[in-house]
């Protein structure tokens, strides 16, 4: 893992660069706040949790909340010295599939699960 590349990865996305679409910015707007823990966690590997590659939420639900069975992050480097983990109940693993990143260097994507959000959208 290249904690060093995975940061500046992260630094140099924008809010132009990641989906506009209500699903995301839901998760966006509150995923640091929820899940503090998480967010330190990835931090530490150079992952900004407000900046994922790709979510995957459920539908709305009538209590308000919203279910994300997964969100996904790109990390640099190989992942043989990355071990997945479970954190107040959510996972943070490899993930097995993923869309196409399209990116020429050594990476890999994680992904933590399950995540449950208010719906504010």
């Amino acid at each position: 893992m290249n904690v060093v590349k995975t940061r500046e990865y992260y630094e140099q996305l924008s809010t132009d660069d990641l989906c506009q679409c209500a699903y995301c910015r839901n998760y966006i707007e509150q995923i640091n706040s929820s899940y503090p823990l998480i967010a330190d966690y990835l931090l530490n590997m150079g992952v900004d949790i407000e900046k994922p590659f790709e979510t995957g939420p459920l539908e709305p639900e009538e209590d308000g909340y919203i279910e994300y069975i997964f969100a996904q992050y790109i990390v640099y480097g190989e992942c043989d010295d990355f071990d997945k983990t479970t954190l107040n109940g959510v996972n943070v693993d490899v993930a097995e599939l993923h869309p196409s990143t399209d990116m020429k260097e050594a990476h890999f994507v994680i992904e933590i699960y399950p995540i449950r959000l208010k719906w504010i959208m």
